[in-house]
């Protein structure tokens, strides 16, 4: 019905990329994303958020076959979309800059995987806040980063800043449930 240059069929594509993926089918993970941004580019152009998301999935598929190089192009196309589309402050722009940095780690790019980390956290501070786990990432992966370009100063002040955040929605959420199971126990009691 829909045939192959189709929306629906990206998405399946799309969908079963990400099935694969979970079984470990890289390979194949591979070329369902890549059918799936063939097919987006076709039928919704270069510029569009869903061959961006394309783009990017496809990146993080070659960065974990270890592509690094392709990868590092297809995630830079996908947050050249979206920066495009969204601006630079959008959640999925600090994703894209968040992968970015760590292909550039992968390929030995200390100094740009700062740039890109730094960035992110810069974009998820002002959108999550600092009380948040993307947040905590960011600061984890900067602290990465600086390690590796001998600042460990501020390494140790990113990744012990990401651990106080973890602990705290760590014990947030313990709390929460805690919580939960308590006013769940006390109607149990009526």
């Amino acid at each position: 019905m829909f045939g192959e240059e189709h929306s629906s069929t990206a998405d399946s594509y799309y969908l079963l990329g990400i099935t694969k993926h979970e079984l470990g089918d890289f390979c194949a993970v591979l070329q369902s994303r890549q059918r799936a941004l063939d097919i987006r580019r076709k039928v919704f152009g270069k510029e569009h958020s869903s061959t961006a998301d394309s783009y990017y999935s496809l990146g993080i598929t070659q960065h974990a076959l270890g592509d690094f190089s392709s990868a590092l192009q297809s995630i830079q196309r996908a947050l050249d979309i979206r920066r495009k589309l969204f601006g630079e402050e959008h959640s999925s722009t600090a994703d894209s800059y968040y992968s970015l940095g760590i292909t550039q780690h992968a390929l030995v790019d200390f100094s740009s995987a700062l740039q890109s980390r730094q960035r992110a956290l810069d974009i998820r501070r002002k959108l999550f806040g600092e009380e948040h786990s993307s947040t905590a990432d960011s600061y984890h992966s900067l602290g990465e980063a600086q390690h590796e370009l001998g600042d460990f100063s501020s390494a140790l002040q990113s990744t012990q800043r990401a651990l106080d955040i973890r602990r705290k929605l760590l014990e947030k959420n313990t709390q929460a449930q805690l919580t939960v199971t308590i006013h769940s126990g006390s109607h149990n009691m009526h």
